[in-house]
């Protein structure tokens, strides 16, 4: 393995770890919350950071792994949580590469709000599919998509501060 792969694998495995934690800690404070299946999303600023870098599999990496781990420290891997953190995640990765490599002109803000809303709207029709054949579920919808509106803009503004405040596309690039 050259020092160049190593390298890479090291910034994936700290990706998947920071990703992870965040994830996990996000999910235990929620739980003591009145809604406690409501997220911001957080480990998301990981996964929209390799987007936004062009690294497309390890953002799917990132959340693959994010999610398992984040099932295993919490002792919901079983659970539709997981099922529904994973399926989300990688719904909204993919809506936010389409929309990127369709090149419409948004930015990162709006990729992000994209992915947050898809994430939202996939995990409320699996939840519809597999667990409350009722469509009261979606009464749900104007709260998740307003929730997905800010968190989105949240996840988007925190990528770019953390970017340039820490300089991590010189340190990562080399």
């Amino acid at each position: 393995m050259t020092l160049y792969n190593e390298n890479k694998l090291l910034q994936l495995a700290f990706l998947t770890a920071l990703a992870a934690s965040i994830h996990i800690i996000e999910s235990l404070i929620m739980r003591m919350m009145p809604l406690p299946f409501l997220r911001i999303g957080l480990s998301n600023v990981v996964v929209l950071y390799l987007i936004y870098k062009n690294r497309s599999w390890e953002a799917i990496v990132v959340n693959i792994s994010k999610s398992i781990l984040g099932g295993l420290a919490t002792f919901t891997l079983l659970t539709p949580a997981t099922l529904l953190s994973l399926t989300g995640g990688l719904g909204a990765i993919f809506v936010m590469l389409l929309f990127r490599w369709l090149n419409l002109g948004f930015s990162i803000y709006g990729i992000s709000i994209c992915g947050a809303i898809s994430h939202n709207l996939i995990q409320l029709t699996l939840v519809y599919l597999l667990l409350i054949k009722s469509s009261s579920v979606f009464v749900l919808t104007p709260l998740l998509l307003s929730i997905a509106l800010l968190s989105g803009s949240l996840i988007a503004y925190v990528t770019l501060y953390v970017d340039t405040k820490f300089k991590l596309s010189v340190l990562w690039e080399k």
